[in-house]
């Protein structure tokens, strides 16, 4: 009788250590991830702040401001090749949502270059909207008039070790002189 009393309090103590592991390593890969997302929202938006307004709103070289020079092209904007030989088309970022990988984002490339499995975790999401003035027909079409403040968010979504879905997002307005504002939310 003790003898089956010991094994039925050791079987259920087996059990519930099993169970503690096995949530301690999805809250361990999930600390791991939303790090490494954090990591690659912040650097996206120093790559932004890095960014001329040419490079950002596609307007034209020395900065007239004039409609039809902006938003012709939905290419991604910013990047070609490898790293270490980025290109600036200046045709602005197309508004909505873009997905960006290694082969059109810097910062993104630099993060698979180190941590390859990254580009099999994370979907990462850039969307740009012009706040002011307000635009019916955003980009790639020309805007109706200039753009003088835009808003961007960038959006990372990865799958857990469960099979659930997450995701972070970082936002920040740029305007014509700069980096207004940004903050970022889970």
């Amino acid at each position: 009788m003790e003898v089956g009393l010991a094994a039925t309090v050791l079987a259920l103590t087996l059990t519930g250590m099993i169970g503690v592991i096995a949530s301690g390593t999805q809250i361990l890969d999930l600390s791991r991830r939303q790090t490494l997302a954090a990591q690659i929202l912040h650097s996206e938006i120093d790559q932004l702040r890095l960014q001329s307004w040419m490079a950002v709103a596609g307007e034209s070289p020395g900065g007239t401001g004039s409609v039809s020079t902006l938003f012709y092209s939905s290419t991604q904007v910013g990047y070609s090749g490898l790293p270490a030989t980025l290109t600036t088309p200046g045709n602005g970022y197309p508004a909505g949502p873009t997905t960006l990988t290694a082969s059109n984002d810097p910062s993104f490339a630099t993060f698979v270059a180190n941590y390859p499995q990254v580009a099999n975790y994370f979907t990462l999401t850039r969307t740009v909207t012009c706040i002011d003035p307000v635009q019916t027909n955003q980009n790639p079409s020309p805007y109706a008039a200039a753009p003088k403040l835009l808003q961007v968010t960038f959006t990372i979504q990865w799958n857990g070790v469960t099979g659930r879905t997450y995701s972070r997002s970082a936002t920040t307005l740029v305007g014509r002189n700069g980096l207004s504002v940004s903050y970022q939310k889970s």
